[in-house]
């Protein structure tokens, strides 16, 4: 023995019990939450369920047929809905699973459905249901000093316990503290395990979601290259029709002009005029078409500088609202947003520029907003207007453009645009390798 103090050991890996309390206390709201959602979506399951049975049945005698397309609708928009639900409990992880181009039951992913929708609303539910009624528990014992003299004789009865004096009041709050200990740590990991089980439901199978996957980079590879070679048709389109027609007009001026040098002098001298008017002419043609291929403002100042510039020269007043990974910038000591890679940047510049474009040409807004948020992942493109609305894909509207642009990086496109407006567009290009 030297006589020295002992100390406790610690665990760096392991967090100490105010940690854990803590840490228990801070994600207890958004577990219950999340519990509290499933129980009302689970009963609501087990009533879809049942209705998808009667509608099956009905199918065997031919009566229900009309009804599986919408059921079926029905059941992948709660399924999706729960995706989102689900992916932003496991941490924003994006679950998805293709479904085939038509509605039917042979489709796996909607076998999948079926099977999620049985769980859910049977053993989710049970679960969901147990877990509040912890916190159900927990109200009742803590606040019994203050209830439990307003109801009449030999009504204060909760579970396990008869609250008909102070000191059993006072214990039954004392019990309530335990039960809110036990939720405030049982209900995390049971959220936790809701979603993981959950979510092994609502992906598809890998075979699947890989067989998807190439499906769906093998169309975005052909979407891909028919639209460079559009491009390359637009610019040599652009070419003929601009810059070359304006250089074979300067072309034979100047030989009219070498022709009248000697005999009318002053002619040669309108004509030195018109032809600098259409050399101009060819040069800001050129000018026009460098910009559709590769705008040097954005290469030079970036991504935001270039959509201001849209917007200033959009014939709707549009206002642009730039953001980082974290806050607006808008003041000078926020930080300016992170370059992302030049293809990204590009398609996003000409999502922007296809997106107001519509805007003036179609929507009939008095007013347009773009928001901008660039950071490390992705660039997500937002644009609104106060139109009429009544927007679809087609009728030259561009959007097929825009979709098959976004998708050539992986990305997605969203269209809302009810009638009456508002209509909004949002675009979201990974920048990912």
């Amino acid at each position: 023995m030297d006589g020295s103090t002992a100390r406790p050991t610690v665990h760096p890996g392991r967090p100490g019990p105010r940690a854990f309390a803590r840490s228990a206390a801070r994600r207890f709201p958004a577990a219950a939450r999340y519990l509290l959602l499933c129980l009302g979506t689970g009963l609501a399951a087990l009533v879809g369920l049942c209705l998808l049975l009667v509608v099956l049945a009905l199918c065997l005698v031919g009566v229900g047929l009309p009804l599986l397309p919408p059921a079926l609708r029905l059941l992948r928009r709660s399924a999706d809905f729960h995706r989102r639900r689900v992916g932003a409990r496991l941490g924003g992880e994006r679950l998805r699973t293709p479904y085939g181009d038509r509605l039917s039951l042979r489709d796996p992913a909607v076998g999948k459905d079926l099977l999620w929708l049985l769980a859910h609303g049977t053993a989710g539910t049970a679960l969901c249901a147990g877990a509040l009624t912890l916190c159900s528990h927990a109200f009742n014992w803590l606040t019994a000093p203050v209830w439990w003299q307003l109801l009449p004789d030999e009504r204060g009865k909760i579970i396990l316990l008869t609250v008909d004096s102070w000191p059993m009041a006072a214990a039954a709050a004392l019990g309530g503290i335990g039960y809110a200990a036990v939720a405030l740590v049982a209900l995390p990991p049971l959220a936790d395990l809701h979603a993981r089980a959950s979510g092994r439901l609502l992906v598809a199978r890998p075979r699947v979601s890989l067989a998807h996957r190439v499906r769906e980079l093998t169309t975005s590879r052909s979407e891909a290259l028919d639209a460079h070679a559009a491009e390359l048709r637009r610019i040599e389109r652009d070419l003929h029709d601009g810059a070359q027609a304006n250089l074979v007009a300067v072309s034979l001026r100047l030989g009219m002009i070498r022709r009248a040098l000697d005999q009318r002098p002053e002619q040669a001298a309108a004509l030195v005029d018109s032809t600098q008017l259409v050399a101009e002419q060819a040069l800001e043609s050129l000018r026009t078409l460098v910009r559709g291929i590769h705008p040097p403002l954005l290469a030079d100042r970036g991504l935001a500088e270039a959509v201001r510039s849209l917007a200033a020269r959009c014939a709707v007043p549009t206002r642009v609202e730039l953001h980082n990974s974290d806050a607006p910038v808008g003041h000078s000591a926020d930080p300016p947003p992170p370059r992302a890679p030049a293809a990204a940047e590009a398609a996003a510049y000409f999502v922007v520029s296809e997106a107001l474009a519509n805007v003036a040409r179609h929507s009939g807004a008095r007013g347009a907003l773009v928001r901008l948020r660039i950071t490390a992942a992705a660039i997500a493109v937002r644009v609104e207007d106060d139109g009429r609305g009544g927007a679809v894909e087609g009728a030259g509207s561009g959007l097929p453009g825009l979709r098959r642009r976004a998708a050539a990086f992986d990305g997605t496109t969203r269209l809302s645009s009810p009638p009456g407006g508002p209509t909004i567009l949002e675009v979201e290009i990974p920048c990912g390798s």
